[in-house]
């Protein structure tokens, strides 16, 4: 699958902020919180946040790149259309998505952070090189949630 980054506009920030997910993953939900929904809404006005679209020129996702003063790394996020989800095509979107922010701003590592719920996210990433480095509480979307940060060197 071939995966084009773009600059997000009102557009996709208006479909993304629609996205909503089934049972556990519904943490992810984009309108879960007053903030999330914020930040999806105004996503466009991200430097370093992407939508991605596919050869049809659908919308099938989200990224981000964030770069971690206290850590001296670059931490990437991803969302994918729900309905995209759960269908194998993981590995072939994160490692379109790595094969970016590597180019883009020459990456030597790069690091993640998913709940440790996400067990189907955590086999994907580990599949791609990632490593457990810790896990740790944090209070998210209005739940007590355990993370994983996770960290892939080339």
């Amino acid at each position: 699958m071939e995966v084009e980054f773009r600059r997000p506009t009102e557009s996709d920030a208006k479909d993304m902020v629609t996205w909503k997910y089934e049972g556990i993953y519904s943490f992810y939900n984009n309108d879960k919180t007053e903030a999330k929904k914020e930040w999806i809404s105004n996503m466009y006005k991200e430097e370093n946040t992407f939508s991605m679209y596919n050869e049809e020129n659908e919308l099938i996702g989200n990224c981000c790149f964030e770069y971690d003063d206290d850590h001296n790394e670059y931490l990437f996020g991803v969302q994918m259309r729900p309905c995209l989800t759960g269908k194998g095509m993981g590995t072939e979107v994160v490692s379109n998505i790595l094969n970016f922010g590597k180019e883009k701003y020459k990456l030597n590592e790069i690091a993640l952070l998913v709940a440790n719920f996400n067990k189907r996210a955590i086999r994907l990433y580990e599949k791609l090189g990632f490593k457990i480095i810790e896990e740790f509480p944090a209070h998210v979307n209005n739940e007590d949630i355990i993370f994983i940060l996770m960290r892939k060197a080339w």
